[in-house]
């Protein structure tokens, strides 16, 4: 560590007190959070010491005391090369889109240069092009790397969750397809057993591999529908009409009420959010012997409500975790999107999935 990240302590204190308060008067979302805050503070730090170091600014001050009256340690904030990782990570994570990120550089770089020319005494045309090109690198660099890291931690849940889907895939492919057709391979091989001896009995096996081969056909269809239809670009609500009509027996009743503006939703968390609501509908139809499916959708400015509620038998919440019913993916699903999933049962009494799950520019 340089010796100038230890002396200019004070003049970064200075920067990061007006770039708080310049990000207080724009609404820019990082100051509603002290651990968004904690990584604005020692990302000016770190970006005061590239510059001062850079063009062997000399020191201003070798120590510095805080709003708090504490002392500021200095090796806590500066030097820090996993910053910028960090702070992507956190802002993906706090669903803090990257236009937020973009709008502090930006009034950093505002607020930085002035105070570092007045506090240098730099005056010369030729010095200030150099502050200036050195402040605006130092904070481009940690813009960059943060904005990585943040798409890359978003590729990786994206990822996890579309192996996820191929898995209940693979799942239904294999216990509910290749259940089928082993019903009906089993009652062929019986019916070729019974042959001419007992021709009732055979031909009634030969019905019943019919019977399984259509039902085997069935799921084709629906898995090849449900692949095909995903969520489209007209957005969640055709979607999911779409999978009610087509999936869900005529014998269950359904409804979808739809309030707000869901097509300004956006894709990634419309899509994410269409995956949540179909296997809770999917969930209350295989499982939960419903008689009734109600979904609803409220989109507000800054979040979106869902619920799914049926009046099935209901389950254990405990026994159905063990079991799977898609439980895990649902909620790791909401967590990709920072939002809560709340699952409401009992034996006897119905189920309700509720998901909330905030839009751009919000934290968590």
């Amino acid at each position: 560590m340089g010796h100038h990240s230890h002396t200019n302590v004070e003049l970064a204190e200075e920067i990061f007190r007006e770039h708080y308060r310049r990000l207080e008067a724009a609404s820019i979302a990082l100051t509603r959070n002290a651990p968004v805050l904690g990584q604005l503070r020692r990302n000016v730090h770190a970006i005061v010491t590239d510059v001062t170091e850079q063009l062997d600014l000399p020191a201003s001050s070798t120590g510095t005391v805080d709003e708090t009256g504490e002392v500021f340690d200095v090796g806590e904030v500066i030097d820090d090369a996993l910053l910028p990782t960090e702070i992507g990570v956190d802002r993906a994570l706090r669903n803090i889109h990257p236009i937020e990120s973009l709008r502090a550089a930006a009034l950093l770089f505002e607020v930085a240069l002035p105070i570092i020319l007045r506090r240098h005494v730099i005056t010369d045309p030729a010095r200030v092009a150099a502050v200036s090109l050195a402040l605006h690198d130092a904070i481009s660099r940690r813009v960059s790397l943060s904005s990585l890291a943040y798409v890359n931690y978003l590729i990786e849940k994206l990822q996890a969750s579309r192996r996820e889907e191929r898995r209940r895939i693979a799942r239904d492919l294999h216990d509910r397809l290749g259940h089928s057709i082993g019903l009906a391979l089993q009652n062929l091989d019986l019916s070729r057993h019974y042959g001419t001896q007992e021709p009732r009995r055979a031909a009634d096996k030969v019905d019943a591999a019919m019977d399984d081969m259509r039902e085997a056909m069935r799921t084709v269809q629906e898995l090849t529908a449900e692949l095909r239809r995903s969520f489209g670009a007209d957005g969640i609500e055709p979607a999911l009409r779409g999978y009610l009509s087509s999936s869900v027996p005529a014998t269950i009743r359904t409804g979808l009420t739809v309030t707000g503006d869901v097509k300004a939703i956006p894709r990634e968390v419309g899509e994410e959010l269409y995956l949540i609501l179909r296997e809770a509908a999917r969930n209350a139809v295989r499982h939960g012997e419903a008689t009734e499916l109600r979904i609803t959708i409220a989109a507000a400015e800054e979040a979106v409500n869902a619920e799914v509620v049926d009046d099935g038998r209901g389950f254990d919440l405990i026994t159905a975790q063990a079991a799977g019913f898609g439980l895990r993916s649902m909620a790791e699903r909401a967590d990709l999107l920072n939002g809560r999933l709340t699952i409401t049962s009992a034996p006897g009494s119905g189920t309700v999935v509720a998901v909330e799950v905030p839009v751009y520019g919000t934290e968590g």
